[in-house]
C-alpha cells in the first residue's frame, strides 16, 4: 500500500514538472532516451522506475531529484477548522447568500427559460 502510494505520488509530480516545462511525453522521450510508454507508466503510478531513469527524465525537463519531494502535509486544528467554518457561513449570510429556497431557484430558472415544470410539480406536491 506504502509502495502503492510513493509511486503515484512520484509520478504526478514527474508529471506537473513536464507539465510546468510546458513538454509532451514526446519530448521528453527525445531528449531522455526514455520509451514514451514507460514515461505514462511512470507518471500513472504504473512503474516503480529506476533512480537513473528518474534522472534522465529530469534532466531532459530541467529538473532535479528534489523536484520529487512530495510537499510536508500541513495539520490544522479542529478549533481552527470550526472557527473559519463559522466566519465562512457568517460571511455568506451578510452577502444575503444564505440557504437556498427551492421556490426562488425555481422562479429564476422560469425567468431564464428554464422548462421548469417538472420541478414545480415536485415541489409542489412535497
Amino acid at each position: 500500500m506504502e509502495k502503492d502510494l510513493y509511486l503515484l505520488t512520484t509520478g504526478a509530480l514527474l508529471r506537473q514538472r513536464r507539465e510546468a516545462a510546458q513538454l509532451t511525453l514526446a519530448d521528453v522521450s527525445r531528449r531522455s532516451g526514455v520509451t514514451i510508454a514507460h514515461l505514462s507508466r511512470i507518471e500513472n503510478g504504473l512503474a516503480d522506475p529506476r533512480m537513473s531513469t528518474l534522472r534522465r527524465a529530469l534532466d531532459a525537463m530541467g529538473g532535479t531529484l528534489s523536484d520529487l519531494e512530495a510537499p510536508r502535509v500541513v495539520t490544522v486544528s479542529v478549533s481552527d477548522v470550526l472557527e473559519r467554518r463559522a466566519a465562512g457561513r457568517e460571511r455568506v449570510d451578510q452577502a444575503g447568500l444564505g440557504a437556498s429556497d427551492p421556490g426562488a431557484r425555481i422562479d429564476r430558472k422560469q425567468r431564464t427559460g428554464i422548462d421548469i415544470t417538472a420541478e414545480r410539480s415536485a415541489l409542489e406536491s412535497s
